[in-house]
């Protein structure tokens, strides 16, 4: 909501929120009020909203600690109490509005990048083990029961998946990647390879000797998830040339369907 285009002409609309309110001689406080409302909006908005939860799940993660049962008195807090919570939580979010600006946005910038940065490898990690212990199940009840259903099924998702990955860079290609858009050819291509390396990687004879279950289903949603990674940050652009939103795209595919 606060990412959304022209929000911030919007709240100038209603009436005594951001100016139309005060008499013209109260320059300062109807100055004060304008910049209240710019910073509701945008991405220094998120910044504070994002570094409201993290000091509450931090908060919490700190109380939990040795924590290994629900017998412990502490557990209550982790399960009860969704009220107080709720109040702390929104507590934290007003708060956070009233931080000053000043190097704010910068340092949370960087702390935000390292966590991302953190988060990501994190689901990398979980996305690899969920498709290992997929293609794990899948191949032992076909060895056990000798149904072909099994490998048709690996075989069928497996292609899905790069079938999801191929479609994504055609389509950024022809969308996101035309013209002058240099940093996203770039990305788009090298996130290619690095997809077509770890396909390959994955069904070489040395790791099939080390992990026999490993296979293209892993690398194929991978792929699929880096490729939904790449538009995230590329569909994130402020260069609309190189970001075109989704009416665009499909006023351009129906215009040159017609022509």
């Amino acid at each position: 909501i606060m990412l959304v285009p022209n929000v911030r002409e919007e709240l100038d609309k209603i009436p005594g929120l951001c100016k139309n309110f005060l008499p013209a001689d109260v320059y300062n406080v109807q100055v004060l009020r304008e910049e209240q409302c710019d910073s509701v909006v945008g991405f220094l908005a998120v910044y504070r909203v994002c570094f409201a939860m993290a000091a509450f799940f931090f908060l919490f993660s700190l109380i939990m600690i040795k924590v290994n049962s629900s017998r412990d008195p502490r557990s209550k807090i982790q399960n009860g109490f969704w009220a107080i919570k709720v109040l702390i939580m929104l507590g934290l979010c007003v708060g956070a509005f009233f931080i000053p600006r000043g190097a704010f946005g910068q340092a949370w910038m960087v702390i935000g990048l390292i966590g991302g940065f953190i988060f990501i490898i994190i689901q990398l990690i979980l996305l690899i083990d969920f498709a290992h212990g997929w293609a794990e199940s899948w191949v032992g009840n076909y060895e056990e029961t000798g149904s072909k259903a099994y490998y048709c099924g690996l075989f069928f998702f497996t292609a899905v998946f790069y079938i999801v990955a191929i479609t994504a860079v055609v389509l950024f290609y022809v969308f996101y990647a035309d013209g002058d858009c240099k940093l996203h050819k770039f990305f788009t291509s090298f996130n290619l390879i690095l997809c077509v390396i770890i396909s390959i990687i994955s069904i070489l004879p040395q790791i099939q000797e080390f992990q026999p279950r490993s296979g293209l289903l892993q690398a194929s949603l991978i792929s699929s998830y880096v490729m939904y990674l790449t538009w995230s940050a590329m569909s994130n652009n402020p260069d609309k040339a190189c970001n075109p939103s989704l009416e665009q795209i499909f006023l351009n595919g129906s215009s040159t369907s017609s022509n």
